[in-house]
């Protein structure tokens, strides 16, 4: 049910987020740092930030806060 409502909201967007997108707001949301986001999915801390860019231009949002929020909303976490 959290996945359905997870898959919508992310094909209500007008640009998707990718998965690797969805992996890195999930963490995002949790607090995680981008060297933890980084190790944790064997990326570099430079990825993590394009993702993050990526993240915030597809939600319209400029914070890490406003980002958690809709995920939070969202059912991404």
């Amino acid at each position: 049910m959290k996945s359905d409502l997870m898959d919508e909201a992310n094909r209500q967007l007008p640009t998707p987020l990718s998965q690797r997108e969805i992996e890195v707001l999930q963490m995002l949301a949790c607090g995680t740092t981008n060297v933890e986001i980084a190790q944790s999915l064997n990326i570099s801390p430079h990825t993590v930030k394009s993702h993050i860019t990526h993240i915030f231009n597809k939600l319209g949002v400029n914070s890490r806060t406003q980002a958690s929020v809709w995920a939070t909303q969202q059912h991404f976490v």
